[in-house]
């Protein structure tokens, strides 16, 4: 059950290591909107906290963002969207982005905890 080494996520991880997320992420999208297969939620979620560990922050925030836009309806990915601003310090935005999660799932208890954090 693993990916090919020539899967969309590795490739598209490999290009945001070397280029950057912004750079790489236009190149995503091109390729999807040419019939490219697309990343799903969880691996652009572990992409993104790939970068969070390694300290790039806006290039987290930036896979983050792209999956917000491709899977809105989804808690996990404001949740996380929200820990990347967290992470670069930005209070009011992290605070926005845990109440959309929340919004969406009212039992996210750690966004509820984050809230309350960051509010302090």
């Amino acid at each position: 059950d693993y990916e090919t080494y020539n899967s969309v996520s590795r490739v598209f991880l490999k290009s945001a290591l070397s280029k950057g997320a912004a750079d790489a992420l236009k190149d995503y999208r091109t390729q999807r909107a040419t019939g490219g297969a697309t990343i799903s939620e969880n691996n652009m979620n572990i992409i993104g906290y790939v970068f969070l560990q390694m300290k790039s922050v806006d290039d987290a925030i930036a896979v983050f963002e792209q999956n917000t836009l491709d899977f809105p309806a989804s808690w996990n990915v404001w949740d996380s969207l929200a820990e990347g601003y967290a992470n670069k310090g930005d209070k009011e935005k992290s605070i926005q982005y845990y109440e959309k999660s929340l919004q969406l799932n009212p039992n996210n208890n750690g966004a509820k905890e984050m809230i309350k954090k960051l509010k302090q």
